[in-house]
């Protein structure tokens, strides 16, 4: 999504400058959104879809099985490992979360 906005500014010929002006939205954080370096708010998407004179279409997000949730986490640990980092003790970690209130429900379902 932040991809098509910066697309539709560049094809409206609509520089970054202006863009704050018709928004109020620092440039540099402008500049943040398109490269999907955070995630905005749907009033701040709102506020550029208007000064760009597009309409803000929100899909879905995609689902995530818990194929893709464990491959992510294998990925991760196969980095870490790349970089000499070890594994963290994942019963550790949760233990730590639980003994501050978190709910560690679908972490360990997760890990099952």
């Amino acid at each position: 999504m932040y991809k098509e906005l910066r697309e539709t500014r560049l094809a409206k010929g609509i520089t970054l400058s202006h863009l704050s002006a018709l928004t109020g939205i620092a440039q540099p954080n402008l500049s943040r959104i398109e490269a999907g370096k955070v995630d905005a708010r749907y009033s701040t998407l709102a506020r550029i879809a208007r000064a760009l004179g597009v309409e803000l279409v929100i899909s879905e997000p995609p689902v995530i099985t818990l194929a893709d949730v464990k491959a992510r986490m294998a990925d991760g640990a196969r980095r870490l490992a790349e970089h000499g980092i070890p594994p963290p003790d994942i019963e550790q970690r949760l233990e730590w979360k639980e003994a501050r209130g978190v709910d560690t429900t679908v972490e360990r379902r997760l890990l099952e």
